[in-house]
């Protein structure tokens, strides 16, 4: 069993606040996470999964969280040591969804949370689930990077692939990770570990990789070939292979599970094709027949990228059906056409009432002309 982390009596919690208030709970928390019993780490990490990272916020709290853990992921006695490195990450960065498929706009997030305080709103800036606290914890991982890049020289394939992952948000540090990226490349076996590697390598502009992804790419490990194309269409190189391996992962990705968009390769997939300037007919083909195949939850982010691929933008008004082009019909038909259980859902809802479709599912069937 690991020490808990030094230096927790140290913060003042009950100073800092999370999502519920004081942050006074948080160090027991930690502590909890290098425990023994399996059910305490699991209570203790759910715990900390809703209070310093509530859907997707962060707080006061969030950042002073970051040190303590890494020190508990790079602690071989912790059990379960990708957990802690994995809500680092998120603490970081929030969900990964908002950053894919190009990665984290760092420039764009600092000129966001620098321009209230220019224009009068600084208030904003400083609630402690505004735009400040998520970036005071991005910068609390970024500080402890050599951490996570130590870590990809771990013994443990799964922390090695959680150290991959982590890696790949930070472009300020690429000069220290793509290096180090490339190191684990060059003696990494386990087909996971590859591939969380090559999707950051991409994430981070890496462009020294791309004779490395070309020769994934035609590889015969399933994994790292998704990665390997999706990491050339992250660059620029999206050829006539990286988009046929695009396609045929949106309509059937690699069982193999991957940290990004929590396993949904299909998805990430999709989002890639439809962010290319000029989908081809296939990408289309690929993600409208991926489209169909999911139901319940899976279905919302799939239908914004068929969205996103065939109508670029949202077309308001609504223009009759028959004159919209064949590709966007069939769109409209995938989606009017998915079970009921996917349509219980707001979200789903939401993303069509953004695009200026039906929001119910006997309506939008209507237009799209299906009795």
């Amino acid at each position: 069993m690991a020490e808990p982390p030094a230096g927790l009596d140290d913060i003042d919690w009950a100073g800092l606040h999370h999502a519920y208030g004081s942050a006074e709970d948080v160090p027991d928390l930690l502590r909890a996470l290098s425990s023994s019993d399996e059910d305490e780490r699991n209570a203790a990490l759910g715990e900390l999964f809703t209070n310093i990272h509530h859907q997707g916020n962060r707080y006061s709290a969030s950042a002073a969280a970051v040190p303590f853990l890494l020190a508990l992921a790079s602690d071989p006695g912790t059990p379960e040591r990708t957990w802690p490195l994995y809500l680092a990450v998120a603490l970081a960065i929030g969900f990964d969804e908002s950053h894919l498929p190009s990665g984290v706009d760092i420039t764009a997030w600092r000129d966001e949370v620098a321009r209230p305080r220019s224009t009068g709103l600084a208030e904003e800036a400083r609630r402690p689930d505004g735009w400040a606290a998520g970036l005071a914890a991005y910068d609390a991982v970024r500080a402890g990077l050599p951490t996570v890049l130590d870590l990809l020289g771990d013994q443990d394939s799964e922390v090695r692939a959680a150290a991959a992952y982590a890696a790949g948000w930070f472009p300020e540090e690429a000069a220290a990770a793509l290096p180090a990226l490339g190191a684990l490349l060059d003696v990494e076996e386990d087909p996971n570990v590859v591939a969380h590697a090559l999707v950051s390598g991409g994430l981070l502009d890496g462009r020294t990789l791309i004779p490395r992804l070309r020769r994934h790419l035609a590889g015969a490990e399933p994994l790292p070939r998704w990665a390997a194309a999706i990491a050339l269409a992250r660059l620029g190189a999206a050829d006539a292979p990286v988009i046929a391996e695009l396609a045929a992962c949106s309509t059937s990705p690699p069982d193999e599970p991957a940290a990004f968009l929590d396993g949904d390769l299909r998805l990430y997939s999709a989002l890639t094709l439809a962010a290319l300037d000029e989908p081809p007919r296939e990408a289309v083909d690929a993600v409208l027949e991926g489209l169909s195949r999911t139901s319940d939850d899976a279905s919302f982010s799939m239908a914004a990228a068929a969205l996103t691929l065939t109508f670029r933008a949202p077309v308001l008004p609504l223009p009759p059906f028959a004159d919209l082009t064949t590709a966007q019909q069939r769109t409209v038909r995938t989606i009017a056409e998915l079970p009921p259980a996917s349509w219980q859902w707001i979200n789903l809802m939401e993303i069509l009432g953004d695009w200026g479709l039906p929001t119910d599912r006997g309506e939008c069937r209507r237009y799209a002309g299906i009795g």
